[in-house]
């Protein structure tokens, strides 16, 4: 069940993207994991849906991952799921979700990390300097997670 009581299942799923995405309604659906924010459930062979389930503070998070992934993943050294639609609060489910890619793969909470400082360095030296230097007016921030933009955190 989520913070707003509303229990995620196939059939609500389904209701949302009929009400929504008709096009995508008839996809195969199946749920493919429990995040601590999102559930996400695996629609057809590329894309997933995923809806806020355990914390308030996804709503606002999902809607920066839509409105600013699709710019940044292109500049990212890794696949990441990228948001194709966005759903809206509704009757049946009062809360933001969203349908992304599916990116294949085990869950990183799943895999244990290879070769785990090389890794680290590689995304320190590409991705976090190609998303500063991307970075424009109107860029996402977050009281929350990682630091302000004016910080002048390196």
């Amino acid at each position: 069940m989520t913070v707003t009581g509303t229990d995620i299942t196939e059939d609500l799923i389904r209701d949302l993207l009929r009400e929504q995405h008709p096009d995508l309604a008839d996809r195969p659906l199946k749920l493919a994991a429990l995040g601590w924010d999102n559930q996400v459930w695996r629609l057809g062979d590329d894309l997933a849906v995923r809806l806020p389930w355990a914390t308030e503070s996804a709503d606002a998070l999902l809607r920066k991952e839509h409105a600013w992934l699709p710019l940044l993943a292109p500049r990212l050294p890794l696949q990441v799921p990228v948001p194709q639609r966005l759903g809206e609060p509704s009757a049946r489910f009062p809360r933001p979700w969203l349908v992304t890619t599916w990116v294949p793969g085990e869950p990183a909470d799943r895999a244990p990390a290879t070769r785990a400082a090389e890794a680290a360095v590689t995304l320190r030296s590409t991705a976090v300097r190609r998303a500063r230097r991307s970075s424009a007016a109107g860029a996402a921030t977050s009281s929350t997670r990682g630091p302000s933009r004016t910080s002048g955190v390196r």
